[in-house]
């Protein structure tokens, strides 16, 4: 891995020494150049198709960003992944995969989680970077691009009063799950494979989901999201949602006693 990235990068350093062309050739769908591991690094976005894509689907599986099939377009599902590349480095929170993401993709830092000592299958959810992890065994197996509450006040269609659009913060359980779509016939809103981990409160599918905080108060997932989260989550799975890591104290374990010494 790390003679490919120093292949990448002092071919990157070459053509850029080299090119006289405008800056904004360097975002081209021209390759650049062909590196190990990859056809081409190129940019992408929207709509492109062929190799270079599937490259970049298969690459962004790997890292546990995208779980559709790899076929080569760039839809829907392969923007939301990169999108939560990008939300995952705090980088601009866009769906164009640029030239250097190659790089960044390859670099990938740890995902800052908090250590859960006694606990192997859970959800973190991280306002601030607007991501969900799915930890599977004590590693992260999927993230997940959300919208969470906006913050903004807005009048219940239910009770007519006022409230504040703010993600529930702390540590969960998932309670129940409904299948499929549900709306309410009070307020209107329809929700995707809601489950829920408080009263009012829940994670679910949604024909939205911009990349900002957005919601009402829920998580909002893609609803190609919930379908896959469906057959990974159970009521009674903790879920932890938290704007900054929290720091987890270690485990306290009694002091092992010496053997007893044999009486003669």
């Amino acid at each position: 891995m790390i003679r490919r990235v120093m292949v990448i990068v002092m071919a990157v350093m070459t053509t850029a020494a080299t090119s006289v062309a405008p800056a904004v050739a360097a975002e081209a769908r021209t390759p650049l150049v062909g590196v190990n591991g990859f056809s081409a690094l190129v940019r992408l976005e929207s709509g492109d198709t062929g190799e270079d894509v599937a490259d970049l689907q298969e690459a962004l599986a790997e890292a546990g960003f995208y779980h559709s099939v790899v076929d080569g377009e760039f839809g829907r599902t392969t923007a939301s992944a990169v999108v939560a590349f990008h939300k995952y480095l705090g980088l601009e929170r866009t769906s164009v995969f640029n030239a250097l993401d190659w790089i960044r993709l390859s670099l990938l830092p740890d995902p800052g989680l908090p250590a859960r000592w006694s606990e192997t299958d859970y959800l973190e959810v991280d306002l601030t970077r607007q991501l969900l992890f799915l930890v599977e065994d004590g590693k992260v197996a999927q993230i997940i691009p959300v919208s969470s509450g906006g913050g903004y006040t807005y009048i219940s269609p239910r009770t007519g009063n006022s409230s504040e659009a703010n993600t529930p913060q702390g540590d969960f359980q998932l309670k129940w799950h409904q299948l499929g779509w549900e709306c309410d016939d009070a307020t209107g809103w329809c929700v995707y494979k809601y489950w829920a981990f408080t009263d009012y409160y829940g994670i679910h599918g949604y024909r939205q989901v911009p990349t900002y905080p957005a919601s009402h108060g829920c998580i909002r997932v893609e609803t190609w999201d919930a379908d896959w989260l469906e057959s990974h989550l159970s009521v009674g799975m903790p879920l932890h949602v938290w704007t900054t890591p929290p720091v987890t104290p270690l485990p306290t374990r009694p002091i092992p006693l010496p053997p007893p010494v044999p009486l003669h």
